[in-house]
């Protein structure tokens, strides 16, 4: 009977790990996409750049939970986009407008493609 529990209880810590890594997921994910969005319909520079640093912040502060949940490879793609809006917010030369849009683009893709990778579904598992 003892045995019955044991197993029991591996199958509860299971299912609550899952839960908790799918809320840390879509917590996270939510939160960083709506900070994109706010910065690509921004229009004032200073104000974008706020919005960038404000980005890699949130970033930087999820990528420790995220990093033990997941596989590190997909989450290189997501970090070299993050540095990419680090750097063109520092280098007034590069950040136009029109290329921090696209940046900000191409990491919410990367974003959503780590998002619709961790997400519990039966194309996942098998």
């Amino acid at each position: 009977m003892k045995r019955v529990w044991i197993a029991v209880m591996f199958l509860v810590v299971s299912i609550l790990s899952c839960c908790y890594e799918q809320i840390t997921f879509k917590k996270n994910y939510e939160n960083i996409v709506n900070v994109i969005d706010e910065a690509v319909l921004c229009e004032d520079l200073s104000e974008k750049k706020e919005y960038c640093y404000q980005i890699v912040d949130l970033w930087d502060s999820c990528l420790g939970k995220i990093a033990v949940l997941m596989d590190e490879s997909n989450l290189e793609e997501a970090d070299a986009y993050i540095r990419k809006i680090n750097t063109c917010t520092k280098d007034e030369n590069e950040c136009l407008s029109e290329n921090l849009n696209e940046t900000l683009i191409d990491v919410k893709s990367e974003i959503e493609q780590i998002y619709d990778s961790s997400k519990i579904k039966f194309t996942n598992i098998f």
